[in-house]
């Protein structure tokens, strides 16, 4: 990024940009390692590994935090759907 490009960006896309790079650069990265760690020692594990057994990194509390929304927008889909059935009348 240029120092004309930096200049001229607004905190809310300089914050995107940062984002994307710290994804690119050090997430995928660690991200491939893990992985790849958790494929070698699957073969001497009595049960089966997941990639966070073998190391856990800060932002998986953030995808586990997003987690319950699956449950709730399930729950809103249920509501939506009785409210539906009632006003069609089926």
């Amino acid at each position: 990024m240029s120092l004309t490009d930096f200049c001229h960006c607004t905190p809310h896309e300089f914050y995107s940009i940062y984002r994307n790079w710290e994804r690119t650069q050090m997430r995928e990265p660690w991200e491939r390692t893990r992985f790849l760690a958790c494929c070698v020692l699957q073969p001497y594990s009595k049960k089966t590994l997941k990639v966070t057994d073998v190391c856990r990194f800060e932002w998986d509390a953030e995808r586990k935090a997003t987690a319950p929304a699956a449950e709730s927008t399930r729950e809103r889909f249920e509501e939506l759907k009785k409210r539906l059935e009632e006003k069609s009348g089926t």
